[in-house]
């Protein structure tokens, strides 16, 4: 097995294994925030643990696709870890670590899980997708225009050769990377179901979107959607 797919199979599952304590670390920090005792960071595994180990239970007017959904989101989390370079830029995906392709990853990961939001009926599933899908018309296209903001410079629209260009040049303020910054960190907000977009501690029909896409999942379902999430 060559150096490039060892490298490869190590980011992935890197990135996979790793999320939840990142997710731990968030937690944390919000706590200490808010003046309350902080959880361990290690809570988002055994979360995850406790619903690997419970038994799902579906509505009866729940189609194929509702049960496929979670798989289909964690594996394309999964793809997007793998693409995009985290350890090195020479790995055995990176032809098709294209900002287009991954942009198109993390939307497809979005339209199964609000097509499966809608699919048993209830009204707060589809009041989610609807609100999802509103946040989604207006984060992808601008988290298409800050990646060609670092194309241009770099002429590629692959991540490895943006990564590689902008490593290897010499230091310059770029006012179009800096509003690019600006306009990235805001849609990492809106993505990650953060305030004051989204408030995924909460269960207040106003107040939520993510959480609403996700309430008739239970057991090992819910446990892959946390954990893509993640």
């Amino acid at each position: 097995m060559s150096a490039g797919i060892l490298l490869q199979v190590a980011q992935t599952l890197l990135a996979i294994l790793l999320a939840p304590l990142l997710m731990g670390w968030v937690n944390q920090c919000r706590a200490w925030l808010q003046g309350r005792s902080a959880p361990p960071i290690t809570q988002p595994y055994r979360s995850l643990r406790k619903l690997f180990h419970k038994d799902a239970v579906i509505a009866h007017t729940a189609s194929p696709l509702f049960r496929f959904a979670p798989y289909m989101k964690f594996a394309c989390m999964a793809l997007a870890a793998g693409i995009v370079p985290t350890i090195a830029n020479d790995l055995s995906f990176s032809p098709a670590a294209d900002v287009i392709a991954l942009v198109g990853i993390f939307a497809l990961a979005r339209v199964f899980l609000a097509l499966a939001a809608m699919d048993i009926g209830t009204p707060f599933g589809t009041l989610g997708a609807r609100r999802d899908m509103l946040v989604s018309f207006l984060a992808e296209p601008a988290l298409l225009m800050v990646f060609f903001t670092a194309s241009l410079i770099s002429q590629s629209t692959e991540l490895p050769i943006i990564v590689a260009t902008l490593a290897h040049k010499a230091f310059a303020i770029h006012p179009s990377l800096a509003f690019a910054a600006v306009a990235f960190w805001m849609i990492s907000v809106a993505e990650n179901a953060r305030i004051p977009v989204d408030n995924p501690g909460t269960h207040l029909e106003l107040t939520m979107i993510h959480e609403a896409m996700i309430l008739e999942y239970s057991a090992r379902h819910l446990a892959l959607i946390e954990w893509a999430g993640h």
